[in-house]
């Protein structure tokens, strides 16, 4: 069975996580496959649904899809999934809001999409393309900085963290990568004059965070509404 080892240690640390929360997982030997594995979710001996991870080697990533018939367990085990894989935000008390962006390029179309959250509350949902698509999916990357970072001036907001996919969204702007085309220099230029204390992290696309999986979904709804 193509990468068992790592599926079981990621099953049993999403395990005792859950474990502490009341909520038993069962899988055994017969539960895998070639990069996923199949666990099944109880609680106080009532059956609540299954939750499949899988393994991508070529990034070292995972992820779940979540089968799962009540949303307070399915709330539960995102919030011990997202700790567990590093994907934790700020509280509503901290006052610092978490802007998740993506771009998309399908049939010729670049969409953005931002979802932007005070806490677990949806402050704003943004999208929409842009005309220039010579640069494809890395121009809805950056346009969605850039809207994210508009909609924290309107709305007076003094700090955020930018959850992003794309590398070259933080490395441009701290000279990690030089901008060389007139977009992400443009792009920079407006990040660095921005008055908003911006904090950048990393999360790696396709990995099974729900924020970050909305704000994709919301780039290729655009591009393909277009």
């Amino acid at each position: 069975m193509l990468y068992k080892n790592e599926l079981k240690n990621k099953a049993l640390e999403l395990q005792n996580a859950l474990k502490k929360q009341n909520i038993n997982i069962f899988f055994d030997n017969t539960y895998f496959k070639d990069y996923s594995v199949k666990l099944e979710i109880s609680a106080s001996n009532k059956f609540y649904g299954r939750i499949l991870i899988y393994y991508k080697p070529t990034r070292n990533t995972y992820s779940i899809k979540k089968q799962l018939y009540t949303p307070e367990i399915d709330a539960i085990i995102s919030s011990e999934w997202n700790k567990i894989n590093n994907f934790e935000t700020y509280s509503a008390e901290s006052n610092i809001y978490e802007a998740f962006v993506d771009g998309s390029y399908i049939a010729g179309v670049t969409g953005y999409g931002v979802i932007i959250y005070l806490g677990n509350e949806i402050k704003a949902e943004i999208s929409g393309t842009i005309p220039n698509t010579q640069f494809r999916q890395f121009g809805g990357e950056l346009k969605s900085v850039i809207e994210a970072i508009k909609w924290c001036q309107n709305n007076s907001v003094k700090r955020v963290r930018i959850n992003y996919d794309y590398q070259g969204i933080e490395r441009f702007v701290s000279g990690k990568w030089k901008a060389k085309n007139a977009l992400s220099k443009e792009y920079v230029n407006f990040i660095l004059k921005a008055k908003i204390e911006v904090e950048w992290r990393h999360i790696k696309s396709h990995t099974g965070n729900p924020k970050n999986n909305r704000a994709d979904y919301l780039a290729q709804k655009a591009a393909r509404s277009k």
